[in-house]
């Protein structure tokens, strides 16, 4: 996702990921960490881009022994000659005479510290300050603390997902269409996307393309009175200016605590209940003086409208019914992060061979039905993509000319299993299946423990059941639509279809 080698570290820079609040990594600087610990063990904490660049520059000058990581899925595995272990293999048995950890987190530096601390192993450090005192990275941090001293600007920063997409693009077009005047400036994740920016005068800036894109975003972040946000943090540098954490999703249903939080700086959060706010507080772990705004999210905003055309993006034909499988998230491309220990051959779980796929294939063929699989827009590309017929793949190829929510007001049907995506579907009042066959080999804890309340539909853990869903969806059938739209009720917000509208009247844009 990125084009220049050094990103990694220009990225812990620009993030300001040096300014700790644990003591110990505050002390923690490049002049004392190779005057005190030469010559002893070196372990990276976090198997991520930076850990791994650390490791391809450093790996002759020090004993790099191991890379440690939280994730279970992780442990036995090999990243850049450097085997990974679970911490608590590991730090228990570490003498700080002997050995040493340098810390490769990009946020949650001082929460892995105090999990090393747990162990009673205080010798740490935080990679982010170790490079911070050193070219180029040094000027990288005037330059920030430089722009910070200029007046804001009539500015708003956006970020979501996979560029222009989410509530951050939803809002964006919104303030657009209803001819607000600020200055929009992209940030955006893959430089390709750059050409689909929906209005001419948007500025794009693409941190991960150059080292002067780098710079320009630290510039633009650093003046801008506004900051909208989806899935990863914009930074907010100045007591001035607004952070609005839109989020990634309403209602979820993994525990992402220590994987994803919320940062402190964040001025609002989006909810669309209290009833949601009781279990994503617990996931996310909002600051203590972020704001709740409770109201429909932006992205859902679509879904009150017909007419769409998105699904004559995809098949010329005419079918009697579409079903989405939208899988979640199970190994990222960015980040190094794993959440299930299996392989999907085909990006979805359940079918794990040809023939299988081929089998379900002729089985959408004969009822004239088209299943689409919508993969997550974040999942790495390690499955083979098989576009049959009755069954089409939406993925990085084709993400970006297809709205999935636009889609989702003309599919009939829907597949998932631990993706939010669900209870934006609740909205339209359609059928639901949930995929819990690999439940044992994903990694991550679910935030809900009741999945009978929480799954009003039917629990596949079969092929067989998977035929009997879609067999159902052919006949008309809808076993759940009262339990469903129950839980939408307590879990969406009231259902109007302005959730731009709120937001902007809210926050006064």
């Amino acid at each position: 996702m990125y084009h220049f080698k050094s990103y990694p570290f220009w990225d812990l820079i620009a993030e300001e990921s040096y300014l700790y609040k644990n003591p110990v990594l505050r002390k923690g600087t490049r002049q004392k960490f190779f005057k005190e610990e030469a010559g002893k063990n070196v372990y990276l904490f976090g198997c991520n881009d930076a850990c791994k660049l650390f490791i391809e520059e450093n790996g002759r000058k020090l004993n790099i022994k191991g890379i440690l990581d939280n994730s279970a899925a992780k442990s036995g595995s090999v990243v850049s000659g450097k085997t990974i272990f679970l911490p608590g293999d590991i730090i228990p048995q570490l003498d700080p005479d002997k050995d040493v950890i340098i810390i490769a987190m990009r946020f949650s530096s001082d929460a892995i510290a105090g999990q090393i601390d747990s162990y009673g192993f205080h010798n740490y450090y935080g990679l982010a300050l170790l490079i911070a005192g050193a070219e180029p990275y040094s000027s990288l941090i005037k330059l920030s603390e430089d722009a910070k001293r200029r007046p804001l600007e009539n500015i708003i920063l956006f970020e979501s997902t996979d560029d222009f997409d989410g509530n951050s693009g939803a809002l964006y077009k919104y303030l657009i269409l209803s001819n607000y005047h600020y200055k929009y400036i992209w940030i955006v994740k893959n430089s390709k996307n750059r050409r689909i920016s929906f209005h001419k005068d948007t500025v794009t800036v693409c941190p991960g393309y150059s080292e002067e894109e780098m710079k320009k975003y630290i510039l633009y972040r650093a003046i801008a009175k506004w900051q909208f946000w989806d899935n990863m943090p914009i930074k907010k540098v100045r007591r001035e200016q607004i952070n609005v954490f839109l989020q990634h999703f309403g209602m979820g249903y993994k525990q992402v605590r220590n994987i994803y939080n919320s940062p402190d700086y964040v001025d609002y959060v989006l909810i669309p209940t209290p009833a949601v706010y009781q279990y994503v507080s617990r996931a996310l772990c909002y600051g203590n003086n972020t704001r709740i705004i409770y109201g429909e999210l932006p992205r859902n905003d679509v879904l009150f409208s017909s007419g769409w055309n998105e699904l004559q993006k995809i098949s010329k034909h005419t079918f009697s019914k579409i079903i989405m499988w939208a899988p979640t998230l199970r190994e990222s491309n960015t980040f190094n992060r794993l959440d299930s220990d299996k392989k999907y051959p085909f990006g979805i779980p359940l079918i794990y061979d040809e023939t299988e796929m081929d089998q379900l294939n002729h089985f959408l063929n004969k009822y004239n039905m088209l299943l689409i699989i919508k993969i997550h827009p974040r999942q790495k590309h390690n499955y083979e993509e098989k576009n049959l017929k009755n069954i089409v793949y939406i993925n990085e190829k084709n993400y970006k000319t297809i709205d999935t929510y636009k889609l989702m007001t003309q599919v009939d049907a829907m597949i998932s299993d631990y993706s939010s995506i669900v209870f934006d579907y609740m909205i339209l009042n359609r059928p639901i299946a949930w995929v819990l066959e690999d439940l044992k080999n994903y990694q991550i804890p679910l935030l809900v423990t009741d999945l009978e309340k929480f799954m009003p539909g039917y629990k596949i853990y079969s092929i067989e059941q998977l035929y009997g869903f879609i067999r159902d969806i052919q006949e008309g059938m809808d076993l759940y639509s009262d339990q469903r739209n129950q839980l939408s009720g307590e879990y969406n917000a009231p259902l109007k279809g302005k959730g731009c509208e709120h937001l902007v009247q809210y926050l006064g844009v």
